[in-house]
């Protein structure tokens, strides 16, 4: 969660994705085994990762693919929320889906809205259906509940009152069907240029996970 902390500096972290792809890269090189691709990079974070994901290809050139889920970086933050800056100076197409959540408190939809519109390329937002910020994590249901009960004070006092119980919520299982489905099909479409999965994101998304469970809502195809 992209929680107020006085020592994150944000701008440290595109940075650091740049120097990971060089190592990954450079040790691939030198591994017969190894498998990478370096025109096929793709990014994918959920929250303050989220946020990254989306300022990464500020600085790095090489990534072709973002999967940016319930991302911060909207400019008005709920309160104790981190704000960060996103500048978008992408100068190039790098189709980007945005996974977010209907009842996220806090990186409620607006903000991915107002992201969203900011983003320069070609992109796609699916909205996971009862769901809050934690549907994006393993253990969904311990995580969110165990956030719910936490003594927020402070700035971050609103944090577990407005929290709806988990069992109003989908189930994790719910949410990682969207989650690891959408992204895998996301990567496959754009860096593999996989047919199947451009068909999936272009055809009807909505029927196709309510056949498995999963309600969603297509808000913005552009």
């Amino acid at each position: 969660m992209a929680v107020r902390n006085a020592a994150a500096r944000p701008g440290t972290y595109p940075p650091i994705v740049f120097s990971l792809l060089d190592h990954l890269l450079n040790g691939a090189a030198w591994d017969s085994e190894a498998n990478l691709d370096p025109t096929r990079i793709g990014i994918v974070g959920h929250s303050f990762g989220g946020w990254t994901a989306l300022a990464a290809p500020d600085v790095e050139s090489r990534i072709r693919a973002v999967v940016a889920l319930a991302p911060g970086g909207s400019s008005q933050p709920r309160p104790g929320i981190l704000k960060a800056k996103l500048a978008f100076a992408w100068g190039r197409d790098v189709p980007t889906l945005f996974l977010v959540a209907e009842n996220d408190i806090s990186l409620p939809l607006a903000g991915m809205y107002e992201i969203f519109e900011r983003t320069p390329a070609t992109k796609q937002m699916v909205i996971l259906r009862r769901a809050d910020h934690m549907h994006f994590m393993d253990n969904v249901e311990e995580m969110h509940e165990m956030v719910r009960k936490m003594a927020f004070t402070g700035e971050l006092a609103w944090l577990p009152r407005e929290m709806r119980p988990i069992a109003e919520l989908c189930s994790g299982e719910q949410a990682h069907v969207f989650v690891r489905g959408l992204t895998l099909c996301h990567l496959d479409a754009i860096l593999r240029q996989q047919e199947e999965a451009q068909r999936f994101l272009a055809g009807d998304i909505e029927d196709a996970l309510a056949a498995r469970g999963v309600e969603v809502l297509v808000k913005f195809v552009k």
